[in-house]
């Protein structure tokens, strides 16, 4: 007579005792040993050679569908496995959840302070960037299954110590809602006869959507700035191209500060006697506000030390003569107020820009408003006659 096997447990003893029970602790806060609370409010004892033999005699005897409710609560309350995964897979996590979020070097996992802090159990550089590499090819396939057929390309460049990066989003819907998913951010430039041409972005993004099982012909509209090169490029792919409208407002407004730049110029002097080291105790003594300068390639910073000027303008002493010469004039104050309230008007657009979710229509209606408050805004914010370029 053949005995017939025992069924595998769905959880171990371990999982259930750590669902249900939790450490008990005094009015201290500190732990009390081998004390343990279940989540229904019973208290149980259980010693460390005994192993889970109390702990689980309760759940059976209580929860006697402890099974059952273990399993809805994996999607009903935490939607994750996160209480039955292995303890060196809760370890890993924690260290990529860790080094990601904070934006960490690799080698924080081994500094020796982070490892005495911690609870997490030390790993190594290596196994870390292992850890990485995996969950980004489990999210590369993840991304390639969801893929639709047709999609849009979102590219954004920037360059850092000399080396020129590009980011590639792809854009599609599932179930009515929009996704963004990053697929690549890493260098253009990988050969030495490759340059930054439109022809070597088109290359990129047909290396980059093969690793993940598309075609380029399967994009259907590109997301850009409104450079030569991305024109270019929305024309050899044969789709539309929607414009940044942030770049669009950045490049208006740079020229809109054009007819004040000599204005701009007197305050930015003014500014940086400011920060000197005499100049700056002495306002030290009447505000906590500090000078701001502006950079040539944000007009934000324009519009910052315009509104800096204006706070600080009534704890400037006029008869102090370091700065006397260096004091706008009362005509030049009065284009200052014009100009400050202007940029006000335009800052707001601009952080309407960065938001989510906006419509495209929503945008025109703003660059409309913009236009009739400044006509020779329509050069470079006004609706586009072509129909290689939206908006």
């Amino acid at each position: 007579m053949l005995r017939a096997p025992r069924p595998r447990p769905s959880f171990s003893n371990a999982q259930v005792s750590a669902y249900y029970f939790t450490p008990c602790s005094d009015e201290y806060a500190e732990p009390v040993p081998e004390y343990y609370r279940c989540r229904y409010g019973t208290v149980r004892k259980q010693t460390r050679r005994n192993g889970f033999s109390n702990l689980m005699q309760h759940v059976r005897r209580e929860h006697p569908s402890f099974e059952a409710e273990m399993r809805a609560a994996t999607t009903a309350e935490s939607g994750s496995l996160i209480h039955y995964a292995r303890r060196t897979s809760v370890n890993w996590f924690g260290w990529l959840e860790w080094v990601v979020k904070a934006n960490l070097p690799l080698v924080f996992c081994e500094n020796p302070l982070a490892r005495r802090y911690t609870s997490l159990e030390p790993i190594s550089v290596e196994t870390l960037r292992v850890l990485m590499e995996s969950v980004a090819q489990l999210v590369g396939l993840d991304i390639a299954e969801e893929l639709p057929d047709r999609f849009g390309l979102m590219l954004d460049g920037w360059s850092h110590a000399s080396v020129h990066y590009v980011a590639v989003f792809v854009c599609y819907a599932v179930d009515g809602v929009a996704k963004y998913a990053l697929l690549s951010m890493a260098p253009i430039i990988q050969e030495p006869n490759d340059d930054l041409s439109a022809r070597t972005h088109r290359e990129y993004l047909a290396g980059v959507l093969e690793m993940f099982g598309k075609a380029l012909s399967d994009c259907v509209y590109l997301v850009g700035d409104n450079c030569s090169v991305s024109k270019r490029l929305a024309t050899i792919m044969q789709v539309p191209l929607v414009g940044c409208a942030s770049h669009r407002l950045n490049l208006a407004v740079r020229h809109h500060l054009e007819q004040y730049e000599e204005d701009s110029a007197i305050v930015q002097a003014l500014m940086v006697k400011l920060r000197t080291l005499k100049q700056s105790a002495k306002l030290r003594l009447k505000s906590p506000l500090r000078p701001v300068i502006r950079q040539d390639t944000r007009w934000g910073s324009t519009f910052a030390m315009v509104h800096r000027y204006h706070e600080l303008i009534k704890f400037l002493d006029a008869d102090d003569d370091d700065i006397m010469e260096l004091l706008p004039s009362p005509a030049c104050n009065r284009r200052l107020k014009t100009l400050y309230a202007e940029l006000k008007d335009i800052e707001s657009v601009s952080k309407a820009l960065q938001a989510n979710d906006i419509p495209l229509l929503d945008v025109r209606v703003w660059f409309d408003g913009l236009i009739a408050a400044h006509p020779n805004f329509a050069d470079y914010i006004g609706k586009y006659r072509s129909a290689d370029l939206l908006l």
